[in-house]
């Protein structure tokens, strides 16, 4: 359950620089306190654009979550992303001097180590969040992801890699701002030796090292990095994805979110045919059991009930 009843943002601007993954160029991100409950935000300081965190806004998805609106983009999101929604801070504006947001050491947790520092401050009103009613569910190319109603958030995610050092691993929590910090924010993002060279030809992971991900080689049955964080370290930063992807909701979400071999694309997917899917949720305010219905008008689908 959540651990507010009113809405958060931070008490103090806090500043990160780095260089992005992709891009291998210097980004400095400025995240702002806000006087009023707005969401999440991205400003281009340079041009003034401003870009909500929002489904419909996403552009790019192979490797990293992208969102694009008037020719300018934001690329590499979803770290931050989920370590604002992890400490359930879900009203800021973030600044951004660059196209993509600095890696750093490839987890969520110097964002997380930025944030506290900063210290987190209530805004007036309700923590207005997104109910979930009944399941929603998502496929492709074998790969599934299904939404279902649950009391607070929970996260379920499976990945099976044909890979000695990684295979089939499970994991599953109930999120709270605790579990996040020890669970998932220094979960690192990862990839195989042999696909380094392909999409460094496609002009991807430029600024990618072993400084900021774990790499694992075509025949190794170990990382080539020193050493894991966690025995099952791509799992959980798979969740750490989803955790930020989910922030493009617009609001935090009470359900049960189920993964098997997803990833950004699946993600989002989910997002979008849930907001799209107006009987499968509802509003809710922070210590209200009972939904308060919207009225939008969106496309309706359905899926059959989980058992029991």
């Amino acid at each position: 359950m959540s651990r507010t009843q009113h809405p958060q943002t931070l008490r103090h601007a806090v500043t990160v620089s780095g260089r992005g993954l992709h891009s291998n160029k210097p980004c400095r991100v400025t995240i702002h306190p806000v006087e009023q409950p707005s969401g999440i935000r991205f400003l281009h300081g340079p041009s003034g654009i401003e870009i909500p965190a929002k489904a419909d806004l996403v552009g790019e998805l192979t490797l990293a979550t992208t969102l694009s609106k008037d020719g300018l983009r934001f690329g590499t999101v979803e770290h931050l992303l989920a370590a604002l929604m992890g400490l359930e801070i879900e009203h800021a504006l973030i600044e951004v001097d660059s196209e993509e947001l600095p890696i750093l050491d490839g987890s969520a947790g110097p964002w997380v180590d930025a944030l506290v520092n900063a210290g987190t401050r209530s805004l007036a009103g309700p923590r207005r969040m997104i109910k979930v009613l009944r399941p929603v569910e998502v496929s492709a190319q074998g790969k599934w992801m299904r939404v279902s109603p649950y009391s607070g958030l929970r996260l379920r995610y499976t990945i099976d890699f044909n890979h000695p050092a990684i295979g089939r691993q499970s994991r599953e929590l109930s999120l709270t701002p605790e579990k996040f910090r020890r669970e998932l924010a220094s979960a690192r993002t990862f990839c195989m030796e042999q696909d380094i060279e392909f999409m460094r030809s496609k002009g991807l992971a430029l600024g990618g090292s072993l400084e900021n991900a774990v790499v694992f080689p075509a025949n190794g049955k170990s990382a080539l990095n020193d050493a894991l964080r966690y025995e099952d370290e791509a799992v959980r930063h798979k969740m750490l994805d989803l955790v930020g992807d989910l922030a493009l909701l617009g609001a935090p979400l009470q359900g049960l979110v189920e993964a098997h071999a997803a990833g950004h694309a699946l993600h989002v997917a989910l997002v979008k045919a849930l907001l799209d899917d107006t009987q499968a949720w509802g509003w809710t305010e922070a210590g209200i059991q009972t939904p308060v219905r919207h009225v939008f008008g969106h496309r309706i689908s359905s899926t059959q009930p989980l058992p029991a």
